[in-house]
């Protein structure tokens, strides 16, 4: 399940049984999205707030495409009809959408047929949505016997290492450990790929989120700066449990891995991490287990 509040409402998704977008809005029912029960994707949908004020879900399409569904305006409850992207994702797992720290736009990776990540940007011009062609990142390659290949998670922070607003991705590499991937927001070129200290070894993906304001980076001396500085990873370990570390310089170093506070918890499939809904000073990690 992912989560997103946006004035002060909270809209949760996630991949029914069934393939189809399920939805709920400040933890009421769950509903089909678009009350369309046919199916729509064997991956977890993500949810984020693009353009402002409004929710957006992004999905893999059956067909490996990338579509998108937004919450219409002046209404809690109705979504638009499914629109794709322009073909070339050749996606086998979950879009991950972030908002760009440098243009505004939402920039949406993907990994495809390739085990490589797939980026396209979509920009909201007047009148409306617009997006470009995909250019395939050759830099990350990604752990090629995961469970569910869901690719990177990714972050949008101001990193200290270069003094600028970066867009950080995490994926476990074909060598079973969490690499992170720095990557200019403005064009999604490559600037830095290096291991996740720690030395954990993941069977899944990996999950990211950092505190503060999801939409707005703040540089240093600014309001919410520290906050968005502290950054979680989570993935499933060997042991078939989830491990989590933190990070309180914008997800450079990590202070080691260790299960979640209380029993250790299975899961099976990649976690869900996001800052906790209205709050943003603590995290939620959800997991899938029995089908719940």
């Amino acid at each position: 399940m992912y989560s997103v509040a946006i004035g002060g409402a909270t809209y949760d998704v996630a991949r029914g049984t069934d393939n189809n977008i399920w939805f709920r809005h400040n933890g009421g029912s769950w509903n089909p999205l678009n009350g369309d029960p046919a199916s729509r994707t064997t991956s977890p949908p993500r949810i984020v707030e693009f353009p402002p004020g409004r929710a957006m879900t992004v999905i893999r399409g059956l067909d490996g495409e990338i579509w998108y569904s937004q919450v219409n305006s002046g209404s809690l409850n109705s979504w638009t009809s499914w629109t794709r992207l322009p073909a070339g994702a050749n996606a086998i797992g979950s879009p991950l959408p972030t908002i760009s720290s440098a243009t505004g736009d939402l920039m949406i990776e993907a990994p495809n047929a390739y085990r490589a990540i797939s980026y396209t940007f979509l920009r909201n011009y007047p009148g409306g949505l617009s997006s470009i062609g995909w250019t395939v990142d050759s830099h990350a390659i990604l752990g090629t016997d995961a469970v569910d290949i869901e690719g990177n998670s990714q972050i949008s922070v101001y990193g200290t290492d270069y003094y600028r607003s970066v867009v950080r991705n995490y994926f476990t590499g074909s060598d079973h450990r969490v690499w992170r991937e720095t990557v200019n927001p403005a064009d999604g070129a490559v600037m830095d790929l290096e291991q996740v200290n720690g030395g954990a070894e993941c069977t899944t993906g990996v999950a990211a989120a950092h505190l503060g304001s999801q939409t707005t980076v703040a540089a240093p001396g600014q309001t919410g700066y520290a906050d968005q500085q502290r950054v979680l990873i989570a993935c499933v370990g060997n042991d078939g449990y989830v491990w989590e570390s933190t990070s309180s310089d914008g997800g450079i170093t990590f202070d080691g891995w260790r299960h979640p506070s209380g029993t250790p918890a299975p899961s099976s499939s990649t976690p869900a991490v996001s800052p906790t809904p209205l709050s943003n000073t603590s995290w939620t990690l959800n997991v899938r287990w029995n089908g719940a």
